[in-house]
């Protein structure tokens, strides 16, 4: 639904922080939504999603009640996450996370975080086209509220940035060998974000390369496609075997973060923006990861 973040492209995670790949539990989702909501602050979909004019100050991943209390702001960007996580879940998708070593403290050396999560779709399960019901239940519809999203909000996300993946799809997947594909038939990358904790670790590649074996595993002959938003997403997939396949130029009306232009912004920092909100789809066909 809303893009991925660069993935982590290290050889290999760090001896002896090797990460267990499970299903993350609908309790960690407090602590999940904090850990997407700082990984994703630098692109300008989400910021543009939120219509922010001033970048969102990092929060806190812990999730005690002795935690300093989050902004109007923030409260919002995380209630978006949540949203997300209970939307992917409730039309059959699944969260997994990379488990890893926390680092070593005096107090407790076995202590376990979480290194990158994936929300992940697998063939024929996806949102109806009038499923109102369920994006009331996840959450999403009350990020309608003008307090959060508003509408304009909701209508960036559903209207333009889905609108403009759905019309990518259903012009090049038809055409993919051997006989063409239909989006939901697809695997598809929902989300996709590392930790900033522990960032060049390799978590979020390694993650991702694991649910593709168990996609093609179930599927051998079904691709995975997922959206990204940054130049270093593409080549980043593209070193795990995405092949990319389409691009769509989005006029926000914001500079390259995503952020509310300036009344008095110059022409070079509206070029900029140009060449950089662009959406992009991409594809692994069977037999093409690394």
């Amino acid at each position: 639904m809303t893009g991925t973040v660069e993935l982590e492209m290290a050889a290999a995670a760090t001896k002896g922080a090797t990460p267990i790949f499970r299903a993350a539990e609908t309790e960690e989702d407090d602590l999940l939504s904090r850990i997407l909501c700082n990984a994703f602050l630098p692109l300008w979909n989400h910021n543009w999603f939120h219509g922010v004019s001033q970048p969102l100050e990092p929060v806190t991943q812990s999730t005690t009640s002795t935690n300093p209390t989050l902004t109007k702001l923030q409260r919002s960007r995380v209630r978006f996450y949540r949203a997300v996580l209970a939307l992917t879940r409730m039309i059959g998708g699944t969260v997994v996370v990379a488990d890893v070593p926390a680092p070593e403290s005096s107090t407790n050396t076995k202590r376990r975080d979480i290194g990158a999560i994936l929300l992940w779709l697998p063939p024929s399960k996806r949102l109806g086209a009038f499923d109102l019901l369920t994006l009331y239940r996840s959450g999403f519809l009350g990020l309608m509220l003008p307090w959060h999203y508003g509408l304009t909000g909701f209508n960036r996300v559903q209207l333009t940035f889905e609108e403009n993946i759905a019309k990518m799809w259903s012009r090049i997947l038809p055409d993919l060998p051997p006989h063409g594909f239909k989006e939901h038939e697809c695997g598809f990358v929902q989300m996709i974000a590392a930790n900033p904790k522990y960032a060049g670790k390799g978590h979020a590649s390694a993650l991702l390369k694991y649910q593709i074996g168990q996609h093609f595993a179930e599927f051998p002959d079904r691709p995975v496609i997922l959206d990204t938003t940054t130049k270093q997403g593409i080549r980043a997939y593209e070193r795990l075997g995405f092949k990319l396949l389409a691009e769509t130029p989005v006029d926000t009306g914001t500079d390259a973060r995503g952020i509310r232009l300036a009344k008095d912004a110059s022409e070079e920092i509206k070029k900029e923006a140009r060449e950089t909100c662009v959406q992009r789809v991409m594809a692994m066909l069977p037999g093409q990861s690394s």
